[in-house]
């Protein structure tokens, strides 16, 4: 007697099969996005955790560079401004400061008065409307033989001390420093002293639309405020307070 085979049933029907595959490699799809999300995750961190610490000008000098707040700055460049600052305002003579041909200063008007143009460009390390009230004081101590010769002020800073921050992105600085005016026809100097608790703020940094191509006094300007620091206030320097 004749056996008749009879189909075999499959496990299970050709559509549930074909969703089983589809299953699996969606399951493989997302595992490998999984492992390249993390190979990526790994890569970023890898970068982020280097830091740059130096970085060489096109001049072949090597700055060090360091991630910080925008408003920090190093205690060494606030002291600089303080110091530029000082001696820009009271060295005076009757030449044009960075002049090759030692050309003379007939300095910039203020009021009535005139003031050499180291003067007036230290000026710009103040905050706009505290230089546009301390030029015309700073005039009235400038005597009119700085301009003849006769007469040449030079400054001594013999004390600067730590920077103390009063807040982000402020601080104050004591100086202690001494203005001397020479008498060049006469050898006689006048000695004064000159003691301030100085306020210096940040500020943005700003930048040359021109660059290299603007005029030199425009490139002055951009570079004297190119710390990103200001003076907003000058006080008498009390060391009685600093105990």
């Amino acid at each position: 007697m004749m056996q008749v085979k009879r189909p075999q049933t499959p496990l299970l029907p050709e559509a549930k099969n074909l969703l089983a595959v589809c299953f699996l490699c969606l399951t493989g799809f997302n595992s490998l996005i999984f492992l390249l999300t993390l190979f990526t995750a790994f890569k970023v961190n890898k970068i982020a955790e280097r830091k740059t610490t130096f970085a060489q000008l096109v001049n072949g000098e090597t700055v060090y560079i360091a991630e910080q707040d925008r408003n920090w700055r190093y205690p060494a460049v606030i002291q600089k401004v303080v110091s530029d600052w000082t001696t820009l305002t009271f060295n005076w003579d009757d030449k044009l400061v960075g002049s090759n041909q030692n050309q003379t200063d007939s300095g910039i008007k203020v009021g009535n008065r005139r003031i050499p143009t180291a003067t007036w460009f230290a000026s710009l390390l103040l905050e706009p409307k505290f230089a546009q009230a301390s030029l015309p004081k700073i005039a009235e101590l400038v005597p009119t033989g700085v301009f003849t010769g006769q007469l040449r002020s030079t400054t001594i800073i013999s004390y600067l001390s730590e920077p103390r921050a009063v807040r982000l992105g402020e601080w104050e600085i004591d100086m202690i420093a001494t203005r001397i005016l020479v008498d060049r026809t006469t050898g006689r100097d006048e000695r004064i002293s000159f003691n301030r608790t100085f306020t210096v703020q940040a500020v943005e940094i700003p930048r040359s639309p021109l660059g290299k191509d603007a005029p030199l006094i425009e490139q002055k300007i951009y570079e004297m405020r190119s710390s990103g620091l200001q003076i907003t206030r000058m006080v008498e320097f009390n060391p009685q307070q600093r105990r």
